[in-house]
């Protein structure tokens, strides 16, 4: 079973981004049904035709789609990373944001990577499936509800809360 983030954490996580840099992001929506048509897109699953099937390609449309959809005024390609990170781990996987995900996430912005499949192809290459991730979305995430899911993300946020920093210096510093 594919553990799916909610509307509800997708801004959590968002709140997480803005909260980092309270001076220098703009909260707010472009389009506050879009932050759950992004998971939505991920999921997607018509008259038996799934675009996405695996994790990995589901992650990657959840991906390209927040950076391009861009539900939130600011902070959208970090709230994508973060999401994304969630999501791999909710699933079993580990993921590391490495250096090129700035460049790599604003080529995706400017519209100059718009297949799912090239950034499956980066995720593939920065993420991996782990035995102990496997083991905790088989016992516990798969069958949270919810609110399990969001409370769990609270609390993974304040003890990751460095994850995304070395993508954030970075990116002020080439901004």
């Amino acid at each position: 079973m594919v553990v799916a983030l909610s509307a509800i954490m997708l801004k959590i996580l968002h709140m997480a981004v803005l909260h980092r840099y309270p001076d220098n992001t703009v909260p707010g929506y472009m389009s506050e049904g879009m932050v759950e048509g992004c998971m939505d897109y991920a999921m997607t699953f018509v008259f038996g035709y799934e675009p996405f099937p695996d994790i990995i390609t589901k992650a990657s449309a959840l991906l390209h789609s927040i950076i391009t959809f861009h539900p939130f005024v600011d902070g959208n390609k970090r709230t994508a990373l973060l999401a994304t990170f969630f999501f791999l781990y909710f699933n079993g996987y580990s993921f590391t944001i490495t250096e090129d995900a700035i460049q790599f996430t604003r080529s995706i912005a400017l519209g100059k990577i718009k297949r799912v499949e090239v950034v499956a192809q980066w995720l593939s290459k920065n993420s991996a499936r782990s035995l102990s991730g496997t083991l905790f979305h088989k016992l516990f995430f798969s069958r949270w509800k919810e609110r399990e899911l969001t409370v769990f993300c609270i609390t993974m946020l304040r003890q990751i809360s460095d994850l995304l920093r070395p993508f954030e210096q970075k990116y002020h510093e080439t901004s």
